[in-house]
């Protein structure tokens, strides 16, 4: 019976490092795909009026967006997908683009990834209006 016990207990131990393991992998992975976005400003007055789209993606996250540009302004930012895990209180993060008029904002705490790929995907999506 102890024997029994210390098999099952060594087993857990190991699916639990290897749960753990893959976890700091696909977060390293994410971190080095965030900082590798071209977070070059964008000036609006240069961004024609029109509607765009833009998408961007990491390995655990999808952003599709739909922005409108009016007057060197931001006026709408729809999020037409957003493929994540427990990211969407990041949504929130594009009222305070539209409200500040870039898409340097503050990061949704807690759902820090969410809000970058999400920001990229508003720049991906003015840069086309160029």
């Amino acid at each position: 019976m102890k024997r029994l016990f210390k098999t099952l207990l060594a087993i857990v131990i190991v699916i639990v490092v290897i749960i753990i393991s893959a976890v700091a992998i696909v977060s390293v992975r994410m971190s080095g795909q965030v900082k590798a976005f071209d977070k070059s400003g964008i000036d609006l007055f240069h961004v024609a009026d029109g509607v765009y789209n833009g998408h961007s993606e990491t390995d655990l996250v999808k952003v599709d967006v739909r922005v409108t540009v009016a007057d060197g302004r931001i006026e709408d930012i729809e999020i037409l997908k957003h493929e994540c895990g427990k990211g969407h209180p990041a949504d929130v993060i594009v009222s305070d683009m539209i409200k500040d008029n870039t898409v340097e904002v503050d990061a949704v705490s807690g759902a820090t990834m969410s809000s970058e790929v999400i920001k990229d995907a508003v720049r991906d999506a003015l840069r086309s209006g160029l």
